[in-house]
């Protein structure tokens, strides 16, 4: 939500490059065994690359690089996903991070993440596309995206997103539209 406001605003464009900070890589990098872009520390990247690598391929690494290029760092930038989740009225939501991995003091509702994807569809619909991408590739790597119902023929499924923790599971939120009707989906 917030990359999606700086970019409506003006304080980024799709077009700006971000540095790949020694942090991302060893915390959010492929050395973590976790989801990731591939980048490679100290290359700058698109912000729109950015963007598929966070929403297709679930890019820790992607999502730390846009957290330091908004706040300066991750801990700032889970202060400023604090005060936009209290703004837009989530109640039982705190961000520790910028990937939503295990920390005992972050966490999320399914009801305020199935509130913000309502936001974020109706308040970036110029961006919503992006989340019913099937696949992208960086670095010579094609990922598919993780959301299974995007593969289903005639599911109107046209997002969200999905994760995984060791401590959460899986996880996914979906959306679709069926009959002219936006639904909208949070399972763990």
């Amino acid at each position: 939500y917030l990359t999606f406001q700086a970019l409506r605003s003006g304080k980024l464009s799709l077009d700006d490059q971000l540095t790949v900070s020694s942090y991302a890589w060893q915390a959010g990098g492929a050395a973590t065994g976790g989801s990731t872009m591939f980048l490679d520390p100290g290359t700058n990247v698109k912000v729109e690359d950015l963007l598929r690598g966070m929403i297709i391929q679930s890019g820790n690494d992607a999502c730390i690089v846009l957290a330091e290029g908004l706040a300066g760092t991750e801990a700032a930038f889970a202060d400023e996903m604090n005060a936009k989740a209290k703004e837009l009225g989530l109640t039982n939501s705190h961000f520790v991070n910028a990937t939503g991995l295990p920390d005992d003091a972050h966490y999320m509702s399914p009801r305020d993440l199935a509130s913000l994807a309502k936001r974020l569809i109706t308040d970036f619909p110029e961006y919503y596309a992006l989340y019913s991408e099937t696949s992208f590739t960086y670095n010579n790597i094609t990922q598919g995206n993780r959301n299974p119902l995007l593969y289903r023929v005639g599911s109107g499924a046209d997002g969200l997103k999905t994760g995984h923790t060791s401590v959460a599971g899986y996880g996914l939120a979906a959306s679709a539209i069926r009959n002219g009707r936006r639904l909208i989906l949070v399972s763990n």
